[in-house]
C-alpha cells in the first residue's frame, strides 16, 4: 500500500492511503492535516491511489499514486514545484513538499501480495475486498512475490511450505480487515501475532511452531540437490527447494546419472510414491525407479 511518511521534524507515524480515496492535504478539517505551517493552503493539495486496470491478476500490479497541488504556495516533488491546478503521478521513493517551510514527505510503496489456502468463496471475496482497499492483490498461486498467506487453520500444503520458506507471515482472514479498518479510523495497524491461525495438524504439536517470516529459512536447502524421479512431484515441490536455497532436479530413464551422482555430498533423492495407490506411474517407469533404489541401498 501507498504511504505518505514524514521526511522531517520528530518521528510521526506514516500516512497510510486507501485505494478509492480522495486524501485532501490542508491545514483545517482534512484527511491529512499539518498545522503549525503558514504556507499550507486550507485545501492545499489532493493525493489519490486507483489501480489502472479492473481486471487485475499481474502481483506487479500496482495502484497508481497521483497527487494535485490547488494551493498558494505550492507542491514541490524532488524539488521542482508542480504547476497548479495540474495532477502529477508519484513513484516510490519521491519527496514531497506541502508548501516553502518543513512541511517535507516520501512516499513509499509497501508490496501486499496475498495468497490464499483453504479458504470458501465468501471468506475469498471478503479477503480480495480488504486487501484491494489496502491497495493489493490476492492470488490462488505462491510465488516469491507473495507477501503473506492466508489461511482459517494451517495445514500442511505446499503453499504453507514455501511460504515458511520464504520467510513470509501466516495469518487469518481478520488480520486484513481490522487492518483496514484501523487504516480508516487513523489508528495503529494490528498486531500482526495476534492473527496466526491455529494448527490443524494432528500429528505436529503447535506449541512449538512458529508461523513468524523468519528470513534464515531462505537458506535451509543451501547446498541441497533434490533429485526427482517423477515429473508430477518434481512441478509441485521444485519450487519450495529453490526457494529455500538448494536446486532441484528432474531424473528419467531418458537423461540417466552414473551411480557416482548418487553418492554426491548434498544429494538428496526424493522418494517416488511407489506405495502410493493413486500414484499414476507406468510399470516401465516404476522398474527403472526400483533400480535407482536399488543403488541408493547399496551406497547405504
Amino acid at each position: 500500500m501507498w504511504k505518505l511518511v514524514p521526511a522531517a521534524g520528530p518521528a510521526r507515524e506514516p500516512y497510510r492511503l486507501l485505494t478509492g480515496v480522495e486524501y485532501i492535504v490542508g491545514r483545517k478539517n482534512c484527511g491529512i492535516l499539518i498545522e503549525d505551517d503558514q504556507s499550507i493552503s486550507r485545501h492545499h493539495a489532493a493525493l489519490t491511489a486507483n489501480f489502472p486496470v479492473t481486471n487485475l491478476s499481474q502481483t506487479d500490479e500496482i495502484p497508481v499514486l497521483t497527487i494535485k497541488d490547488n494551493s498558494k504556495y505550492g507542491t514541490f516533488v524532488n524539488e521542482e514545484k508542480m504547476q497548479n491546478g495540474l495532477s502529477q503521478i508519484l513513484k516510490s521513493g519521491d519527496r514531497v513538499t506541502f508548501g516553502v517551510f518543513e512541511s517535507k514527505f516520501r512516499v513509499e510503496y509497501e508490496p501486499l501480495v496475498a495468497c490464499s489456502s483453504c479458504l470458501d468463496v465468501s471468506g475469498k471475496t471478503a479477503l480480495s475486498h480488504a486487501i484491494l482497499q489496502l491497495g493489493g492483490l490476492t492470488v490462488n498461486s505462491w510465488t516469491e512475490e507473495c507477501t503473506h498467506l492466508v489461511m482459517v487453520s494451517v495445514k500442511v500444503t505446499i503453499k504453507t511450505i514455501c511460504a515458511l520458506i520464504c520467510g513470509r507471515p501466516i495469518v487469518k482472514p481478520e488480520y486484513f480487515t481490522e487492518f483496514l479498518k484501523a487504516v480508516q479510523s487513523k489508528k495503529q495497524p494490528p498486531e500482526i501475532e495476534s492473527f496466526y491461525p491455529p494448527v490443524d495438524e494432528p500429528a505436529i504439536e503447535s506449541k512449538n511452531i512458529d508461523l513468524s517470516g523468519r528470513q534464515e529459512r531462505k537458506q535451509i536447502f543451501k547446498g541441497k540437490t533434490f533429485v526427482f524421479l517423477n515429473a508430477k512431484q518434481h512441478k509441485k515441490l521444485s519450487a519450495a527447494v529453490i526457494f529455500g536455497g538448494g536446486d532441484a532436479r528432474l531424473i528419467t530413464e531418458e537423461n540417466k546419472e552414473d551411480d557416482s551422482f548418487f553418492s554426491a555430498p548434498g544429494i538428496c533423492v526424493v522418494d517416488a510414491g511407489l506405495r502410493d495407490s493413486q500414484a499414476l506411474i507406468p510399470d516401465s517407469q516404476k522398474k527403472w525407479i526400483h533400480s535407482i533404489m536399488d543403488i541408493l541401498q547399496r551406497l547405504l
